[in-house]
């Protein structure tokens, strides 16, 4: 039953960390049009990760009270080389998560700064639409 669990976590974070990498070749590229149904799987395969994690905790801490030995002492080695696959793949995904962070926070400062000078907001000098009465918000507004 552990090696389920174990195999199911490791399935869904090498998916969660193949969608970021897929998410930050395409933000190199300008490929926006991926970015809603790519939060849209990676929000559900974070549900699943979350519901997986727990049953293997609840497994590991049934399989450390049944036993008087050390939890080092009760998995075999191919639980051992799963748990450490397990740590290994949350390090790759912690990893991607923040370069695509990176390029996030790049492609927002990038969009302020351009609405600053659209605005003339914060000492911008290029009023490009011309009208002072224009607001951001009024430009930016989605009706729904």
């Amino acid at each position: 039953m552990l090696k389920k669990h174990l195999d199911e976590v490791n399935t869904i974070l090498e998916k969660l960390i193949a969608l970021t990498q897929e998410d930050i070749e395409n933000i190199k590229v300008a490929k926006h049009d991926t970015v809603a149904p790519s939060v849209e799987e990676k929000n559900k395969l974070i549900s699943e990760f979350t519901t997986a994690k727990k049953q293997l905790d609840a497994a590991l801490v049934a399989l450390n009270n049944s036993s008087a030995k050390g939890l080092s002492e009760l998995l075999d080695e191919e639980d051992k080389e799963k748990l450490d696959l397990l740590k290994k793949n949350l390090q790759t995904l912690h990893s991607a998560n923040k370069e695509y962070a990176k390029f996030v926070l790049i492609i927002k400062d990038f969009f302020d700064g351009l609405v600053n000078k659209m605005f003339n907001l914060n000492d911008g000098t290029n009023n490009a639409y011309g009208d002072k009465k224009t607001t951001p918000e009024s430009i930016f507004k989605i009706n729904v």
